[in-house]
């Protein structure tokens, strides 16, 4: 599998829902001369093909999206979103330390550069940084055009570049939502889309123990666990370091190693599912 050049492998799936969107309305128009309410039915179909690829996660349609790594090992990959967070990241580091945890943090570009010594306390500790886009643009970055999708992962990858002898090569989309100009931006990059196996959705709960119970029961050899930081902090600042204890612990009791993979053990799914 190569992460870095997804392009031809999904091409064709990409052109069939272009083709799709762009006879709809033809076929539409050919059909309303016999009867209005038959000729919506292929524009509707189009327009739910495009917004299922679109708002879907870990839908495959526009292009690979990584959802699970290859081991033979009780090891899972622990991801880490919207970071770096003066609240939590120092936190979350010394868990890590104190469960001999690995993991991948996809940091915010602009928050990275509000708090660079945290990138830093990151790397030295042995983990890894990637690409989370410069603003997180959660609302909109699904239906954003080329130029904005290109600044911004630039803007984020030119802050990463910046810190030393690592290279940030996995790119996660705000909400793992993304369009059909994202894949070709991150192909002429060579970085990845990184989907997720399992979520606790700890932005949204407020119970740290169902947070936890929902990732625990979907952890497996080789399953990517998504969590957040820098969420709750008014209501419950220590939210989200609690999910990550529970987690934790968990992993450790059930056998299971917090890891990153190496590239050659990163699997997509096949274009469709």
């Amino acid at each position: 599998m190569e992460p870095a050049s997804p392009e031809n492998n999904w091409r064709w799936t990409r052109v069939a829902l272009l083709a799709i969107a762009v006879a709809a309305p033809l076929l539409g128009l050919y059909l309303s001369r016999s009867n209005l309410i038959l000729a919506l039915a292929p524009i509707f179909l189009s327009h739910l093909l495009l917004l299922y690829a679109t708002l879907v996660p870990n839908c495959s349609w526009w292009g690979p999206v990584i959802q699970s790594f290859h081991t033979t090992e009780p090891e899972v990959w622990l991801t880490i979103d919207d970071g770096p967070s003066p609240a939590h990241t120092a936190k979350i580091l010394d868990l890590l330390e104190r469960f001999q945890a690995r993991a991948t943090f996809f940091v915010i570009g602009r928050r990275a550069e509000e708090y660079p010594h945290l990138i830093t306390e990151i790397l030295s500790r042995g983990h890894e940084i990637a690409n989370h886009t410069y603003t997180h643009p959660s609302g909109t970055f699904w239906a954003a055009g080329p130029a904005r999708i290109f600044s911004e992962i630039d803007l984020c990858a030119e802050f990463l570049r910046s810190t030393p002898d690592r290279t940030a090569r996995l790119f996660r989309a705000p909400v793992g939502l993304k369009n059909l100009f994202v894949h070709p931006e991150l192909s002429r990059r060579g970085l990845a889309l990184i989907g997720w196996t399992v979520r606790g959705f700890d932005t949204i709960r407020r119970d740290p123990v169902l947070v936890a119970e929902t990732i625990l029961r979907g952890a497996r050899a080789g399953a990517i666990i998504v969590m957040h930081e820098g969420h709750h902090l008014e209501k419950d600042p220590d939210f989200n370091p609690r999910c990550l204890e529970l987690i934790l612990s968990g992993l450790a009791e059930r056998g299971y190693q917090c890891v990153i993979p190496r590239p050659e053990q990163l699997r997509t799914r096949a274009a469709g599912k």
